[in-house]
């Protein structure tokens, strides 16, 4: 590999002096497009690691306006995590394009053009679907649809010229499925949509192969397992099209959305894929499939704790706590833990941890209040089977009515926990730090 990657930098140098020079787009700029629905937008936590050691030469343009980090449409920034709108999650395309770097030439530039909307059909990412349409579709899945002005395709297409005019489109990425489940029509409209796009900016489909990645399996507990076998069937309706296996990806206990270890692991797996359409063959891969390090975080004098001794189970309806060994007990929707009649100011702290006894079977919600009134939107954040959040205190966002907001940390009225379900909550601890507990993992 290292032999190709030498003839790859050697030509790709020329090539990029001379595109230079006639103010061309970069060769070596490489370009993917990125459609789908929530597992291609992201629907996992996003978490310390992922925001570290995210190469220069990674790439995104965003396709809407960000406020929260500010990022405008048509625009290239750094790839770090949100990518595809600024509320959403760790998505497939993080560790796809770390990956893609690992294995290209130092002088390669990788960028993702990320156009996705939780709960979309394959129909609504096509050329010819009628926006109009949207009028019959639930409010929540309208606001996704309105970033686009209800035409996705269009935005898709818009962005992805502004593209090619800094480098070359090199793949098209997919993950959709879930909302076409048992649709046999599936891979013809898969293909119309890839077609659409190839036409419409001027590519060639022998350069330009599409990946298909499938849903959560059944062996995993999806709920749209049943869509597999036609994912798989792709490659018999578009020749240059590639599926990539979801085989032992774990999912958060929705049925439905991949684990954060998940996301990364499979978008290990697209950017495998396409390197060995690259002929890169035996790729380096500096993420583990197996299951992800997890630190077990103890707080120090620095840190902020919150003191079992003040834990309230009564916040918003009745709960009990037990304070011998810290288990809070409440039935569905009953919120407990610190309250606040003057705020406290975390803002000097860059993390806030939160760690049960054991993995949540629970549903169990963690929430961050910068306002005093416990109906009001909070940050929210979910243990997803696991037993530890931490959370970057400066990275924290509400999602309200008129848009997402970041949350106060200077003015902090409550930290707790909120059960969906009736199972005892048994909490190890709750503290801010300027630690980062996943350092350990690397070393750091």
């Amino acid at each position: 590999m290292k032999h190709l990657k030498s003839l790859v930098l050697a030509s790709s140098m020329v090539l990029s002096a001379a595109a230079t020079a006639i103010g061309a787009p970069d060769p070596n700029f490489y370009i993917y497009l990125c459609i789908g629905q929530s597992n291609m937008e992201g629907n996992a936590s996003i978490e310390p690691q992922d925001r570290i050691d995210v190469p220069e030469r990674f790439k995104m343009m965003a396709t809407v306006d960000f406020d929260y980090p500010a990022r405008k449409q048509g625009k290239w920034d750094k790839a770090v995590p949100p990518l595809v709108r600024q509320y959403t999650g760790l998505t497939l395309m993080d560790y796809f394009g770390r990956t893609m770097l690992d294995n290209l030439p130092e002088n390669v530039t990788v960028g993702v053009v990320p156009v996705a909307i939780g709960g979309c059909k394959i129909e609504h990412l096509d050329k010819d679907y009628d926006p109009a349409t949207v009028a019959k579709e639930a409010e929540w899945f309208k606001g996704f649809m309105k970033a686009y002005d209800n035409t996705p395709y269009k935005r898709l297409i818009e962005c992805a010229k502004e593209a090619q005019k800094d480098g070359v489109i090199k793949g098209i990425l997919l993950h959709q499925g879930e909302s076409n489940t048992g649709d046999p029509q599936w891979p013809a409209k898969v293909n119309k949509v890839y077609t659409d796009i190839l036409g419409d900016l001027g590519l060639n489909a022998a350069d330009v192969p599409l990946l298909a990645g499938e849903v959560v399996t059944a062996e995993e507990g999806g709920h749209c397992a049943a869509m597999n076998p036609i994912i798989n069937t792709l490659p018999q309706t578009i020749a240059n099209s590639h599926v990539i296996s979801a085989a032992n990806i774990p999912q958060k206990g929705d049925g439905l959305h991949f684990t954060a270890h998940g996301y990364r692991v499979l978008g290990c797996r697209y950017a495998t894929k396409m390197l060995n359409l690259m002929g890169i063959d035996k790729p380096t891969i500096n993420y583990n499939e197996a299951e992800p390090f997890i630190p077990e975080p103890k707080p120090t004098k620095d840190d902020y704790v919150f003191d079992f001794k003040h834990f309230n189970p009564n916040i918003k309806a009745d709960g009990a706590f037990d304070e011998t060994t810290n288990t809070f007990t409440a039935g569905r929707y009953v919120f407990g833990g610190w309250q606040y009649d003057t705020p406290v100011d975390l803002s000097g702290y860059k993390y806030i941890v939160a760690e049960l006894e054991e993995n949540d079977s629970n549903g169990v919600e963690f929430k961050v209040f910068d306002t005093a009134d416990y109906n009001e939107v909070p940050y929210m954040s979910r243990f997803n089977r696991g037993k530890l959040i931490v959370a970057e205190l400066d990275g924290m966002m509400k999602n309200l009515d008129s848009g997402i907001t970041p949350l106060k940390t200077s003015t902090i009225y409550g930290v707790g926990f909120m059960g969906r379900g009736t199972e005892p909550i048994r909490i190890k601890h709750v503290f801010a730090t300027n630690t980062n507990p996943f350092s350990a993992a690397k070393g750091k």
